[in-house]
């Protein structure tokens, strides 16, 4: 491990929980803002996949290509 040194300070018995409450935190954080500054996000969860295929071809998004004939 890179990070051995680390538990001669640290205790594992609190560095762990803290490593994975911020984990945890950091998630819950971004997932956060992509729900409050998207419009999609939330079309897409609530499965209207219509409305998220308009609004990203809207945005210039990339399409499939057309099939030929």
């Amino acid at each position: 491990m890179i990070y051995g040194k680390l538990w001669l300070v640290v205790k594992p018995s609190v560095g762990v929980p803290l490593f994975l409450g911020a984990c945890a935190i950091g998630s819950f954080a971004v997932h956060y803002a992509l729900l409050t500054n998207t419009t999609w996000v939330k079309a897409f969860l609530n499965g209207n996949t219509k409305a998220v295929m308009a609004e990203g071809s809207a945005a210039g998004a990339p399409t499939a290509p057309a099939a030929k004939k």
